[in-house]
């Protein structure tokens, strides 16, 4: 978060965004920095350990050992980096917080330490900002992104040597897993996210789907972005994936649906 400041109007324009973006990042890049600089002198409220509900998404791209073997470790290194620099404007452009790059891939989070009431949807609008920056690239790069939400520990771990704000928890996990199933192009999303945007939400319902390191199998959505308000529907379409699926309509009114994230959705076949 220390190079974000370095991020001017001209790189922005580089990146081919146009103004009312480059706008809003630069607006969120002097939020963020402005929240650096005092938790450096310590006095960040809620820089304890503390739950905060977020929203998660991991971007990383696909196929990058077979992209990087093909490539001088300079070529390597230059690609990563313009990468990052998409990614985190796209992130920073919706509101959200770059909590880290993990070798090809971008954690970002939505809900700490700045937190909005549409962090959900503004983690959608980045991931399908992600996968056209990602494209418009020179070489254009494919990429797989995923989204969780939920009750995470957001605080500043670390040593004394060095610390950094960052979220734990099961919804992290959870989104990391996620992206290793999403193939090119694709984001999934979990029920969290699905249930709380409803009718609002464009996707396909892939159904259960058993995640490494979680005892039983997780529902998981397909998302293609968010609908137009002028072309909502009175309830959510999901089409369910798979040799066996029918198209599935929801018949529970959004209102309806239950809160908990482990409860079950009604269905009616269409």
């Amino acid at each position: 978060m220390r190079v974000l400041p370095a991020i001017g109007q001209d790189d922005l324009r580089e990146l081919g965004l146009p103004l009312g973006p480059r706008k809003r990042i630069l607006t969120e890049i002097e939020a963020l920095a402005s929240l650096s600089a005092v938790a450096d002198n310590g006095s960040l409220p809620g820089m304890e350990a503390e739950r905060r509900q977020v929203t998660v998404l991991f971007a990383d791209i696909f196929g990058f050992a077979a992209i990087s073997e093909r490539l001088v470790a300079e070529a390597t290194h230059d690609l990563l980096n313009s990468f990052f620099a998409v990614a985190d404007a796209a992130v920073l452009g919706f509101g959200g917080t770059i909590d880290k790059h993990i070798g090809e891939a971008v954690m970002a989070v939505f809900g700490a330490p700045i937190a909005h009431t549409d962090d959900p949807e503004r983690a959608i609008r980045a991931a399908v900002a992600l996968h056209q920056a990602a494209q418009d690239m020179a070489p254009p790069l494919s990429i797989h992104t995923s989204i969780a939400s939920g009750q995470v520990v957001a605080s500043r771990m670390g040593s004394e040597g060095h610390r950094e704000y960052t979220v734990t928890d099961d919804p992290v996990n959870l989104a990391f897993r996620l992206t290793d199933l999403a193939g090119p192009g694709e984001t999934y999303a979990s029920a969290g996210v699905a249930r709380g945007l409803g009718s609002r939400l464009a996707a396909a319902f892939l159904g259960p789907r058993s995640i490494e390191g979680l005892p039983e199998p997780i529902e998981v959505w397909c998302i293609d972005g968010m609908v137009a308000v002028d072309q909502l529907a009175p309830a959510t379409t999901f089409v369910s994936r798979g040799s066996s699926a029918r198209p599935m309509s929801l018949s529970v009114p959004r209102t309806a649906w239950p809160a908990s994230s482990n409860s079950a959705m009604t269905y009616r076949a269409m």
